[in-house]
């Protein structure tokens, strides 16, 4: 029943998208010249801020900070030294992940042509997102030439935009990505896909697949994850994985199963990215039941005059060092602990993980 709910809402979702590209004007395919290497990959390192070039839209203000403001009010990281910039390969990508400082405008013009009309928060009006503040910020470091290989996963492909600019983006990166819309068609019934490929449509389809990077199969099943992990992605000639990034199904239960899969193999200091925790119905159990639990364990101490107090997630809290979000997306760093291979059954999101009544631990001030 879960694979039936998650494929007809993803039916719908990027249905949606490709009505609203035609409404718009944006090119339902990828541009052909946005250009896709087979690189190598790398760790971040730091450099000294240099801004390389204002704010789109116009007239921007700095005020000493790390980004500027463009005329129209909308705040824009400035890549650092020898970084890329996300939001200007997000436009040439259309990639729905930068859509909303070029869309909103005329949105709050006429309501009625906005996905999401007379929402009390403006920015919730337009289609898509404002992710690229997050993205230059804290993967711009991974987007310079001069950084050591390192591994990226994607979980959901689609059509390929937002792989495509990660491509772009990381240069260094080895990027992987998982799609379920390309595995054999056919009843649902029978574990198969019957509402058409989407991966397809992406002119570098066949050359992802050929060259081993796009894998197809349902990335809320933990033996798929650990069969392509295994087999494609933890080699003995691999690069080590640094950043996973979860744009799939944006259903609850998909989102925290990657994280309990995905969070422990991450190496140190490496980042695992949640996209569209919007309130959605389909999403709402992430931000009200997961993170309050994930949010209560980092600042977990263990202090045994607290004898109520527990981990609610054993098996990733102890690996995290922070959590940073912004509209929509949230960002889980690792600490400074070792990746670890955990079993499949300790891979999979315990009982609790969209339950916070659940958690055992009971202090004083509880939910």
């Amino acid at each position: 029943m879960l694979l039936v709910t998650w494929v007809l809402l993803e039916y719908v979702n990027n249905n949606m998208q490709l009505k609203m590209n035609e409404k718009t004007g944006w090119p339902n395919d990828l541009p052909a010249t946005v250009t896709a290497k087979t690189h190598d990959v790398g760790h971040a390192t730091t450099t000294t801020t240099k801004p390389t070039k204002s704010a789109p839209g116009g007239t921007s203000t700095n005020n000493g900070q790390i980004g500027t403001t463009n005329a129209a009010g909308f705040y824009f990281v400035t890549p650092k030294d020898g970084e890329r910039n996300f939001y200007d390969l997000g436009v040439a990508t259309s990639t729905d992940k930068v859509t909303v400082p070029r869309v909103l405008p005329g949105c709050l013009e006429d309501d009625s042509s906005c996905t999401r009309p007379s929402c009390v928060r403006p920015e919730c009006r337009a289609w898509g997102h404002h992710y690229d503040t997050l993205y230059q910020q804290r993967l711009g470091p991974y987007s310079r030439e001069d950084v050591a290989p390192f591994q990226f996963l994607e979980i959901g492909f689609y059509n390929g935009a937002g792989y495509d600019l990660y491509r772009e983006f990381l240069p260094r990166g080895e990027c992987h990505s998982m799609e379920i819309a390309c595995i054999e068609e056919g009843p649902v019934e029978e574990g198969k896909w019957p509402w058409g490929n989407f991966a397809a449509k992406n002119p570098r389809y066949q050359q992802y697949l050929d060259e081993g990077l796009l894998h197809c199969g349902d990335a809320n099943d933990v033996v798929f994850l650990d069969k392509i992990w295994r087999e494609k992605m933890n080699r003995d000639d691999a690069p080590p994985l640094r950043i996973v990034v979860d744009d799939g199904a944006h259903l609850a239960e998909h989102m925290v199963q990657t994280l309990f899969y995905w969070f422990p193999k991450i190496q140190p200091r490496g980042l695992l990215i949640v996209e569209d925790i919007q309130p959605i119905q389909e999403a709402n159990a992430f931000r009200t039941q997961f993170l309050p639990q994930i949010m209560k364990d980092l600042h977990f101490c263990g202090d045994p005059k607290e004898k109520k107090d527990d981990l609610c997630f054993p098996t990733i809290s102890l690996l995290l060092a922070s959590i940073h979000c912004e509209m929509h997306i949230c960002i889980f760093e690792r600490n400074d602990k070792p990746a670890k291979e955990l079993t499949l059954e300790e891979s999979k999101s315990p009982d609790n993980a969209l339950d916070m009544s659940k958690c055992k631990s009971k202090v004083h001030g509880h939910w």
